[in-house]
């Protein structure tokens, strides 16, 4: 009970807070036109972290661009602004948010907040003097801002929106704000008296000279030598380049389906599994647009996209987007592989053949999708050794037999073939997640099965003696030569052909913030096709509104 007290009693004080900041801020937006031209925008809902998940906050207008572009544009002005003002700052990455932050040394704090205020930016400003909450964005306009006087930390937010005849498709919210961290000065009289500690903890050293801050954006060599120790590649963050590779079908395409059949026809009789033609598997909710959307959204890291496609190319994608590449089946696939191939299997097989792709690269299915911000050492260490991701799902004993799943079949092969190399056997399965995979283990692969992966390939429709060589296979032999590891994922898999789907995918929606990805697969037909595709459609919708900088407009 006395518990149940405290707890009404902090949020009545929390109501109250809040009802005196919004009164002062009114009577501020009525003295001041220019702030009542910013309140009056739009207003547009925003994702935000705890506490306030959605809020509602006056947007400007801009044009279409990706969220990193726009933050990075955001970034250059305040720097000038800093530099116009004679404010020493430092730009770092910091390993916390996997971002390029801004530090401002202790002494010039105040003139940094007096800068921004008469800055004439429309801008929002947050941030928390609670040293327990220290990065809690608790957004005000420039009126306020010397609330942040004993701040750690600063947020700078320009609520955003691009629009579609007139209509807003991307918002750019909290997830673009620049970070400002508050350093401390060496105490007079001690050995580190000429330098500067950040109040948060250094990203990657205790200190650092006072002449690595500079109020210029492109500052003299001797202070290029000072940020040494925070420009230097750090030991514990990946410098390597990460591609991403999706494959992807479009089964309602009528000449897709022409090629299908006619194969269909070429193999009649021939042993497959069960499942093998089944055009389940191509039925499409548009995941792959919404896939996209959440790989631009939280992993802005990733270096380019591949497309891997049979003679399709969605007719959302533009084509001069510079980050996405359209790539056909006949640039990959060596010779003497049967095409048209409708074997996912055998389509895997080829991945490491695409021109120009990073030696380690992601393998995104299109009914899978990041829920929240990412950064890459969740798929690779700095050293380069794979992540892998365990179900608690076991892989059946036995050999392949007719009527199973054909990826329990690819997974059974693989358990064969990686017993070979270590001894020891593969017992369980692999999440539906995204697959860290490196171009130089497939080909040893190939070079170390010729005929088991030659075989695949020869597969147009999958088969027994099929193996997964940008899955289970890979991932394995990847662990069996110390080359993986396993760890830990935030995921939830969600069948959208159960009677439970609508539930499910209501879940994704509130535990998005905790989930770091998530898959939809009909793994069953309890509900109507009608039906999944409707509810598919309508959650990715609700989900990933915001059109991606890679969309047609209009489509």
């Amino acid at each position: 009970m006395a518990r149940m007290v405290r707890r009404i009693g902090h949020a009545r004080k929390i109501v109250e807070r809040t009802v005196r900041r919004d009164l002062r801020r009114r009577k501020v937006r009525q003295s001041d036109a220019s702030l009542r031209l910013f309140s009056a925008r739009t207003r547009h809902a925003f994702d935000a972290l705890a506490p306030h998940f959605e809020r509602e906050l006056p947007a400007v207008d801009v044009p279409m661009q990706s969220p990193e572009a726009f933050r990075s544009d955001l970034r250059a002005e305040v720097a000038k602004l800093f530099e116009l003002r004679n404010i020493p700052f430092l730009p770092h990455r910091s390993l916390s948010v996997s971002d390029i932050v801004f530090g401002v040394r202790e002494d010039d704090w105040e003139t940094m907040l007096t800068a921004l205020r008469h800055s004439g930016l429309e801008m929002l400003y947050g941030g928390s003097s609670r040293r327990s909450h220290p990065s809690r964005p608790l957004y005000v306009d420039s009126m306020d801002i010397e609330a942040f006087r004993t701040s750690r930390v600063l947020y700078l937010l320009r609520p955003s929106v691009a629009r579609q005849d007139g209509i807003a498709v991307k918002r750019f919210g909290f997830d673009c704000a620049v970070r400002i961290e508050r350093w401390s000065t060496g105490k007079p009289g001690t050995p580190n008296e000429d330098a500067v500690v950040p109040r948060l903890g250094s990203p990657r050293t205790g200190d650092i000279a006072t002449s690595a801050f500079s109020a210029l954006i492109h500052p003299p060599q001797h202070v290029l030598d000072a940020r040494e120790p925070l420009l230097a590649d750090n030991l514990m963050e990946i410098t390597f380049p990460i591609d991403v590779v999706y494959t992807w079908v479009d089964g309602t395409d009528p000449a897709w389906i022409a090629r299908k059949r006619s194969v269909l026809d070429a193999l009649h009789g021939e042993e497959m599994s069960d499942d093998a033609a089944s055009d389940l598997r191509f039925i499409a909710h548009d995941e792959l647009r919404y896939s996209l959307r959440a790989l631009e959204m939280y992993a802005p890291w990733v270096r380019h996209v591949y497309l891997i496609t049979d003679q399709q190319r969605p007719p959302w994608l533009r084509e001069d987007d510079p980050w996405i590449t359209v790539v056909d089946h006949t640039e990959i696939a060596p010779e003497g592989t049967a095409l048209p191939t409708f074997n996912s299997q055998a389509i895997e097989a080829n991945l490491h053949r695409i021109d120009g792709l990073s030696e380690h690269f992601l393998y995104f299915n299109d009914d899978v999708f990041l829920s929240s911000p990412v950064v890459p050492e969740l798929f690779f260490g700095p050293n380069g050794i794979a992540s892998m991701y365990l179900s608690k799902a076991q892989v059946a004993d036995g050999a392949p037999v007719l009527g199973e799943p054909a990826s329990d079949s690819a997974g059974k092969n693989a358990r064969t073939l990686v017993q070979e190399v270590s001894g020891r056997r593969v017992s369980r399965k692999l999440f539906h997640t995204p697959f860290p995979l490196r171009r130089s283990i497939s080909n040893e692969i190939e070079e170390r099965w010729p005929e088991v992966v030659r075989q695949t390939r020869l597969s147009q429709f999958r088969r027994l003696e099929d193996v997964t060589l940008s899955g289970a296979l890979h991932m394995n032999y990847a662990y069996a030569t110390s080359r993986a590891v396993t760890r830990s994922i935030r995921y939830r898999y969600v069948n959208i052909g159960a009677a439970n789907a609508p539930q499910k995918l209501e879940s994704l929606m509130t535990d998005r913030h905790e989930l770091q990805t998530f898959c939809l697969n009909e793994a069953s037909q309890d509900l109507s096709p009608a039906r999944v595709d409707a509810l598919v459609r309508s959650f990715l919708r609700r989900r990933f509104p915001d059109m991606g900088s890679f969309e047609i407009p209009g489509r």
